[in-house]
């Protein structure tokens, strides 16, 4: 069982804080609201904001709405656009369609195969996206990121996860903050 907060409160059980992690994430409860109104991307005046790294892998690149939440034997389908206005639109159309398909199966279905949504939670996690995670991509994991130490580490392990074939692999990759291609995109809107 769980124990109190400290605010002398009665004490909270496993279960119960399970079933209210639960009832948040299901349709009405606080974080699908939340979730309703927020932006996978979105750019202000001359700035784009999003959760994680837009790299030479994420930049322009939007998941299928079939994309499951699994360990992928390869890539997943999915398409690029050429502007940030169109890949901003598209990651936040994908945003809604998730939570659209959530709402209307928000249970696994009798296989435990699939649910609504599944895409969304793909979409965070750097193994099912094949290392091209907008969300949880990020430029380092610590140290500094901008050296040419950085730099063939960056390369190593970009390597090193293509050659495997392994979705995994994709978590030991961050992303390039230099790069020239990336940067271009981005000033091209």
């Amino acid at each position: 069982g769980g124990g109190g907060g400290g605010g002398g409160g009665a004490a909270v059980s496993d279960e119960e804080v399970v079933a209210a992690a639960v009832a948040d994430v299901m349709p009405g409860g606080a974080m699908s609201n939340y979730l309703r109104h927020a932006c996978v991307a979105a750019v202000f005046g001359q700035t784009l904001f999003a959760h994680g790294a837009v790299d030479a892998r994420t930049a322009g690149y939007v998941p299928d709405d079939s994309t499951r939440f699994c360990l992928p034997a390869a890539p997943q389908a999915g398409r690029m656009v050429d502007s940030v206005s169109e890949w901003v639109d598209a990651l936040n159309g994908l945003l809604e369609r998730g939570l659209a398909d959530h709402a209307a199966r928000p249970e696994w279905d009798a296989e435990r195969a699939t649910r609504g949504g599944e895409v969304l939670l793909a979409l965070q996690n750097r193994d099912a996206m094949w290392g091209r995670s907008i969300v949880s991509n990020s430029y380092a994991d610590g140290g500094c990121i901008t050296t040419e130490s950085a730099a063939r580490v960056r390369q190593a392990a970009l390597a090193d996860a293509e050659a495997r074939a392994d979705p995994s692999a994709f978590a030991a990759v961050a992303s390039d903050p230099l790069d020239a291609g990336v940067a271009a995109w981005l000033l091209r809107g």
